[in-house]
């Protein structure tokens, strides 16, 4: 349902011509690298499962030798050659496979889990960069506006200072206010500049016309809200939970590293003593039962099981670092998130207000009672405002964006037309039934890094953005 909404408003909110943000979102998901690594790494835990479950099925070698008597002692031995099959199964490990199965399934949770939550980071880092070229842009026109309304200040006063109107003050301050609009004039285009990059960075290519923002998803009543479902539904979290689990899986690995151990191997050799005068060739079938248990290893099982619950301490200490994590962005999103509903609203009366300000004093000025001082000063506040609304505007959306991401829920912008969502489950399905396939291997890996960007070079920092 949540999707749902979030996507009719992007799409009521965006001309169809223009890039919107539900475009920018497909395009990042579908070619970030950041993601890319983090889809690896869920192949990786996947493989977690197969390797640790290959102790309990059988394995078959081929081997062979070849001995030749050098000592005139041995002449009778001559050469020997032997080859044969030789078939290992084991019956029993103490655990150590089963608890082997177990971790790396906890494993693979927590990769997909960290999957999730790199995806969701994306989203925002996306959404903060199509809402910094948009804020950017604004701003670039605003101080592009406001170097005009100088010039024409500037114009105006050499004017009236030619008919003795004004002093040579007026005119240098007109001249200084219109040198500093154009120093902020470069500035805000320097910052657009980095504002694309950063774009181009995420999304893959440069940003085109991109359209206003569109509304936001629903968002969590009150922060105590926030608080509960981001407890439950962080992936980062739930992620660091896993992994204690898989942490706990290892204790119990290591410490069956002190349990019996009982298998069955079978092998078929070909002794071949035809150069020799001891015996025959021929075949040497074979049957037999091994058994074992360690008695003493010179403290390496009890360094391995120490060792494996110092990581499980280090987990558990993670899962209480990551909550308070998780906690401190809970709430300063919602603070930064209610701190820019208020200034929106401040900054919309500061323009309303700073503009009826500004053309008053300008008619003021006109008829003597306002120096040329008085009408720079409205001018700047007036643009101050106007670019802290911006501002607001920006960081509002984001904030929002965060907050979703604190609770687990940002890839509802996931949820749309041209977002083919990967499915971490299909790698783990198709590697779960390799066990007897010796050979699956995947492609070269490095045929599909390769990503094609379009670098943005040479920017006019002079010149208007577009």
């Amino acid at each position: 349902m949540l999707a749902s909404i979030f996507l009719a408003s992007t799409v009521l909110a965006a001309p169809v011509s223009a890039e919107s943000l539900q475009d920018a979102i497909a395009l990042a998901y579908s070619n970030n690298p950041s993601v890319a690594a983090a889809r690896a790494r869920v192949r990786q835990a996947d493989e977690g499962v197969p390797i640790a479950s290959s102790g309990a099925l059988p394995h078959l070698d081929l081997k062979g030798s070849f001995n030749q008597s050098l000592s005139d002692s041995f002449a009778d031995l001559g050469q020997v050659w032997i080859g044969g099959l030789t078939l290992r199964q084991s019956i029993w490990e103490g655990g150590r496979i089963r608890a082997g199965v177990s971790g790396a399934e906890a494993r693979i949770e927590a990769s997909r889990l960290n999957l999730s939550a790199a995806e969701q980071r994306l989203i925002v880092d996306t959404v903060a960069a199509y809402a910094d070229v948009l804020r950017t842009q604004e701003i670039v026109k605003l101080n592009e506006n406001q170097v005009r309304v100088l010039e024409q200040e500037l114009r105006a006063s050499r004017d009236r200072f030619e008919v003795g109107d004004v002093t040579r003050t007026d005119v240098a301050q007109s001249e200084a206010r219109l040198s500093v609009s154009q120093a902020n004039l470069i500035a805000a285009r320097g910052n657009a500049v980095f504002a694309r990059q950063a774009y181009q960075r995420l999304v893959g290519r440069p940003p085109g016309q991109l359209d206003p923002l569109p509304p936001l998803p629903p968002l969590p009543a009150d922060d105590a809200q926030a608080l509960s479902r981001s407890a439950e539904l962080n992936p980062v979290l739930a992620a660091a939970r896993a992994n204690e689990r898989a942490a706990a899986e290892d204790v119990r690995a290591a410490k069956a590293g002190r349990m019996p151990s009982i298998g069955v191997q079978a092998s078929a050799n070909y002794n071949d003593y035809s150069n020799n005068r001891l015996g025959a060739s021929g075949f040497d079938p074979r049957i037999g039962v091994t058994a074992g248990m360690p008695l003493f290893s010179g403290g390496l099982i009890a360094a391995q099981v120490r060792q494996a619950q110092a990581r499980q301490s280090e987990a558990l200490e993670t899962i209480s670092l990551t909550e308070r994590q998780v906690t401190e962005n809970v709430n300063n999103s919602w603070a930064l998130l209610k701190t820019s509903e208020a200034t929106i609203t401040a900054a919309n009366s500061s323009v309303r207000a700073n503009t009826l300000a500004s053309e008053g004093v300008r008619q003021e000025n006109q008829v003597g009672s306002r120096d040329i001082l008085d009408v720079l000063n409205a001018e700047q506040e007036l643009l101050n405002s106007r670019v802290q609304l911006v501002q607001a505007e920006r960081d509002r959306y984001v904030a929002a964006f965060q907050l979703l991401e604190a609770v687990g829920a940002a890839d509802i912008a996931l949820e749309g037309p041209g977002v083919q969502r990967y499915d971490p489950t299909v790698n783990a399905r198709r590697v779960a039934g390799k066990g007897f396939a010796e050979f699956g291997y995947n492609p070269d890996p490095r045929k599909d890094t390769a990503r094609d960007t379009a670098p943005i070079t040479n920017p006019n920092l002079m010149g208007p953005q577009q």
